[in-house]
C-alpha cells in the first residue's frame, strides 16, 4: 500500500511516525515550507514541496491541511485521485465537499485527536457516498496504529469534533487545574502532577473496565461526612458539570459554523 501524506504538519507528522513504526515503508508526505522541510529531515520517509508527485502513485492519499486550504489542495490534485482511497483528517469539511472536488475518488473522512501523537487517539470515521466497506477496514486498520477508531453517521461529526477532537484541550485545562490544587495544598510540583496524571488515567481505565455509569464509580469513593463529599459539593456549588457541558456546546456550534461556511464555498 502506498500513502500520501499531504500536510506533515502536527497530525500528519504523528500519522507518519505510527504508520512507520507499524511497518507501512512506502509512505511519501509533503510540505509546504523549506523550514519545515528541515525540521522534518528526521522522519524516515521522503518528504517533498510537490503535491502532485506525492499523490500520483498513492494508493492512499491523506488530506492533513488546515480546512481552508483543502479545497486548494483537490484543485491540485483532482484529475490524479481517480479510483484511489481519499481519508481527510480536516475539521468541518464534509465528504460531499471532498467527493466534488475529487472526482472518481472513494472518501473518508475522520477525525483523530493530538493524542495521535501518543498513538492514544480515538478517531471517528465516517464514509462518503463513494466509499466501499474495504475502505472502511482500510481505514480502521490504520488508525488503530494510532490508538482506537470508531465508525459514525457523518452527521455526528460536528459534534465529535467538539467533543473528543477538542477534547484533550478540556482535559489539559483540568490537569493544569490539579496541579495548582497540588501546589496550593503543599504538595511539590512534580508530585502533584504524577498523582495528577496517574489518578486520572487509572480512573479511565477503571471506568473502561467496570463499564459502569461514573456517578456509581463516583459513589464508591464518597462516605457521609467525609473529605471527598465537601470537594463534591464545591464543585456543584459552582456548576463544575454545567459549566463543561455549556462549553461544549458552545464549541459544537462553532464547529457547525465553520462547516456550513467551508460547504457552501
Amino acid at each position: 500500500m502506498k500513502i500520501a501524506i499531504i500536510g506533515v504538519g502536527k497530525i500528519g507528522e504523528a500519522i507518519a511516525r505510527a504508520l512507520k513504526d507499524s511497518g507501512y515503508e512506502e509512505i511519501i508526505g509533503t510540505v509546504r515550507t523549506e523550514e519545515r522541510l528541515r525540521k522534518l529531515s528526521g522522519l524516515g520517509i521522503p518528504v517533498i514541496r510537490n503535491n502532485r508527485e506525492a499523490v500520483k502513485d498513492a494508493d492512499v492519499v491523506f488530506i492533513c491541511v488546515k480546512p481552508h486550504q483543502v479545497r486548494g489542495v483537490l484543485d491540485e490534485i483532482r484529475d490524479l485521485v481517480k479510483d484511489k482511497l481519499i481519508i481527510s483528517v480536516a475539521a468541518a469539511v464534509t465528504t460531499e465537499f471532498i467527493e466534488r472536488r475529487a472526482p472518481g475518488a472513494r472518501v473518508i473522512r475522520a477525525m483523530p485527536n493530538i493524542n495521535i501523537v501518543a498513538k492514544s487517539s480515538v478517531t471517528a470515521i465516517c464514509p462518503g457516498k463513494t466509499a466501499r466497506e474495504e475502505d472502511l477496514r482500510v481505514a480502521r486498520e490504520l488508525f488503530d496504529t494510532m490508538g482506537s477508531s470508531i465508525i459514525i453517521d457523518e452527521v455526528y461529526m460536528d459534534a465529535v469534533t467538539a467533543y473528543s477532537g477538542s477534547g484533550p484541550a478540556y482535559a489539559l485545562v483540568f490537569f493544569e487545574s490539579l496541579l495548582l490544587a497540588g501546589m496550593k495544598i503543599g504538595l511539590p510540583r512534580d508530585v502533584a502532577l504524577k498523582l495528577a496524571v496517574d489518578t486520572m488515567t487509572g480512573t479511565a481505565r477503571l471506568l473502561e473496565k467496570l463499564r459502569s455509569h461514573p456517578a456509581e464509580l463516583r459513589d464508591m469513593v464518597i462516605t457521609p461526612g467525609g473529605v471527598t463529599i465537601e470537594a463534591i459539593h464545591v464543585l456543584e456549588r459552582n456548576g463544575f458539570r454545567a459549566i463543561l457541558m455549556d462549553a461544549i456546546d458552545e464549541a459544537y456550534r462553532k464547529s457547525k459554523v465553520i462547516t456550513e461556511s467551508i460547504s457552501g464555498s
